[in-house]
């Protein structure tokens, strides 16, 4: 599925049904692949709420299962991320950045050094998906 896909599935609660239990945020470092291409730096997995969010004014906003965040898997700058089924099957990739960045998924990360990119997770440390922009 890429981004055209989902476009044409926010009118409704299509993508929300097929996404289902246990669907994952994957925030992942280095060059973004070709759709569904392999993931060369996995940084963090957040497993996303039942429904995985909701669509607004025909724009996916993705919300975490976990309100207090997921902690991150790796150190590293997130520059893209990635939505998966439970089973891994891949369903589409979007941008990242810090939140003032102009990536398609805000990462927010708690209590970051000063002075460090935004963007940039730590292992062990907590982050939560801020402002997401997908569709519209």
């Amino acid at each position: 599925m890429n981004v055209l896909a989902i476009n044409a599935m926010l009118g409704g609660p299509g993508l929300l049904a097929y996404l289902g239990t246990g669907a994952r945020f994957l925030a992942c470092g280095g060059v973004q692949p070709a759709e569904g291409g392999a993931i060369d730096a996995l940084l963090a997995a957040a497993e996303l709420a039942l429904p995985a969010g909701t669509v607004d004014n025909g724009r996916l906003v993705l919300v975490q299962a976990d309100s207090a965040g997921d902690m991150a898997l790796a150190t590293g700058i997130a520059t893209w991320g990635r939505v998966a089924l439970a089973d891994g099957t891949w369903v589409a990739d979007f941008s990242m950045s810090g939140p003032s960045g102009t990536g398609q998924v805000k990462l927010v990360v708690v209590n970051p050094p000063e002075g460090d990119p935004e963007a940039k997770l730590y292992q062990g440390g907590t982050f939560f998906l801020g402002e997401v922009v997908i569709g519209g």
